[in-house]
């Protein structure tokens, strides 16, 4: 039986412990807490600081076929990102993609670079989208409806114009030079709870197209999520995510049969992420049926074919 070992019992924890539970994949749960909230998901949970018990990371590195961080404590990930020549199994970690996720501003960079539609940076006049400059946007953002709440706004923060309509999610993993698209989800929000319900949606071809363009400038190694607005005047990404989402894999999972951990863990697998995958095709390709909702396609294979990136069909 695999093991993997999570760094992190949060909702991110929650999701990858869910999706292991549904391939028979051990967890191994590593955790600061000792009440930690995905304690009861998990087949072990071992109680310390990794920043300064190094030691047993290492030892319990040579017991797990992967490491998968679950969290997103600054700390914690340069950490792992100094010791991974140390561990004896995959951390599955793109931290250059993270880094460049993680600063909105730097992304928004990385988004002009490449041509992909995003909300102005200068709007002429309200409503304002304002969120923080790092981590993701769940926290800390919110509409401003006019000018003079902009006065107490941090310099720090990015402002955004505000695009209306509902926010769409795509997770995409590589290997570097093959991608592989999953199902697209409504991410449904309000002011009370943020998201409080995912919902799967008919495939988007342009966001698909956008997803993989956005991956495969980064030669991403891993997993990584992308969100937009459907605006009446098109798609608008709104942000990148290269860490393991959470709230989005298990609807993924239960709308289309693809299980997003077992993509991941196939970037390990030693041979072309397409080779490995085709042992999934029919579980990634077939048509799905669920209660009042058909889907034909839930995933996309694409490839480096001489050159130049081409979707698989």
């Amino acid at each position: 039986m695999k093991t993997i070992c999570l760094i992190g019992g949060k909702l991110q924890g929650f999701e990858v412990a869910y999706l292991a539970r549904k391939s028979g994949i051990q967890v191994h749960l590593i955790d600061r807490k000792n009440k930690p909230l995905i304690r009861n998901s998990v087949d072990k949970h071992f109680c310390f600081d990794i920043t300064e018990k190094p030691e047993r990371l290492i030892e319990l590195s040579r017991h797990s076929n992967a490491i998968i961080p679950t969290n997103e404590n600054p700390g914690t990930l340069l950490f792992l990102k100094k010791i991974e020549p140390e561990l004896h199994c995959p951390l599955l970690f793109d931290f250059a993609a993270y880094d460049t996720s993680m600063h909105k501003k730097r992304s928004r960079e990385y988004f002009k670079s490449i041509d992909i539609p995003i909300p102005s940076d200068k709007p002429q006049s309200p409503p304002y989208f304002v969120k923080p400059p790092c981590m993701s946007s769940s926290r800390g953002a919110r509409i401003i409806d006019n000018e003079s709440e902009l006065a107490d706004i941090d310099d720090s923060m990015v402002i955004e114009e505000y695009v209306p309509g509902p926010v769409v999610s795509l997770e995409v993993v590589g290997d570097g030079n093959n991608f592989m698209i999953g199902q697209q989800t409504q991410v449904h929000i309000d002011q009370e709870h943020d998201c409080h319900r995912v919902t799967p949606m008919e495939t988007d071809v342009n966001f698909r197209e956008i997803t993989h363009l956005l991956a495969s400038n980064l030669c991403l190694k891993g997993i990584m999520d992308v969100e937009a607005i459907l605006s009446p005047e098109g798609i608008r990404v709104i942000e990148i995510d290269a860490r393991f989402p959470s709230q989005t894999p298990t609807v993924v999972y239960h709308s289309s049969g693809v299980n997003l951990l077992e993509w991941l863990m196939e970037t390990i697998a030693g041979n072309n992420l397409m080779e490995n995958l085709s042992l999934l095709e029919n579980m990634c390709f077939q048509a799905v049926m669920t209660t009042g909702y058909s889907m034909n396609q839930t995933g996309w294979k694409y490839s480096n074919v001489g050159g130049k990136d081409q979707p698989i069909p």
